[in-house]
């Protein structure tokens, strides 16, 4: 059997639009429409593009499910999410306007939706302890047990691995703010006094010294903090997700820092860079209707 969703994927910079169609038993998927946006940085804008795709798409596909995956603290009863700021322009933003809508709506942080998808529609399944990193502008994640329970804590913030504390240059710093895109970003600047994306830093690194520099300290931090996380959860896959996981030789490199670094020599996983993105978020968040 096979169901239609609307799912979204809200991020600081972007907001994902999908129309997917499940088999969950099959474990397989198409998506059906696929739209990428500036995210407004508004409350009331972002509630009136969620709303009118969502009517949209009601009546064109025959759906009234929802499935939402977003950065930051999520929780699924309420249908809110907390400390939001710089996504959604207020604290706190709530989903329930779809609710009284009509529509049936799951909601999940973003880094653990996108383990759940990796879960169940990349045959892991079996995996024995499935880490997922994903690296964009921060630097989200989730873990699956060998049992396939994903861990979420009592708030439902576990997993919060960018948020993890490192001294860097003197300084008390999170992990994301040197490893994903805003802290690379953030540190090229202050050595170049230039303002370059993470992208253009990334592409420009054979002919620029600086970028050469950041990039080598970014990867340093990554790899320790990879290594600290396959010492912890003892994981037998990783796999990589975000838009910073194209670039396969910094992933590269950070992996061999942490095999280096791990504490039992043969444990280090297997891993692996995601195909999908933000679709995989919505897949996983998806997979709640099922589990």
């Amino acid at each position: 059997m096979t169901e239609k969703f609307i799912g979204f994927d809200i991020g600081g910079t972007k907001i994902m639009q999908i129309v997917v169609e499940i088999n969950f038993s099959r474990r397989s998927f198409d998506f059906l429409d696929m739209k990428t946006i500036k995210n407004p940085l508004d409350e009331e804008k972002i509630k009136d593009l969620i709303f009118d795709y969502c009517k949209e798409n009601k009546s064109k596909f025959n759906t009234n499910k929802v499935a939402i995956s977003s950065a930051s603290i999520t929780d699924m009863n309420s249908l809110k999410i907390f400390q939001v700021d710089n996504i959604y322009g207020v604290k706190e933003f709530s989903f329930g306007f779809l609710k009284k809508a009509g529509y049936q709506v799951v909601l999940e942080n973003d880094g653990k939706s996108f383990a759940l998808g990796q879960y169940y529609f990349k045959n892991n399944e079996d995996a024995q302890g499935l880490l997922t990193l994903t690296l964009g502008s921060g630097i989200g994640g989730g873990f699956v047990n060998s049992e396939g329970q994903l861990l979420t804590g009592k708030n439902n913030t576990a997993t919060e691995f960018g948020h993890i504390k490192m001294l860097i240059d003197g300084r008390w710093e999170r992990w994301e703010w040197i490893s994903a895109g805003r802290g690379i970003e953030k540190f090229y600047e202050q050595k170049s006094n230039q303002k370059k994306s993470t992208k253009e830093i990334f592409e420009n690194i054979n002919d620029d010294e600086i970028a050469q520099e950041v990039i080598a300290k970014s990867e340093e931090y990554l790899g320790q903090g990879i290594a600290s996380l396959i010492n912890i959860f003892n994981p037998e896959k990783i796999v990589f997700g975000g838009s910073i996981s194209s670039q396969k030789s910094y992933l590269e490199r950070a992996m061999k820092i942490s095999e280096i670094n791990i504490f039992n020599k043969n444990a280090f996983p297997e891993w692996e860079i995601s195909e999908l993105k933000a679709e995989m978020n919505v897949l996983g968040v998806c997979s709640l209707y099922y589990v």
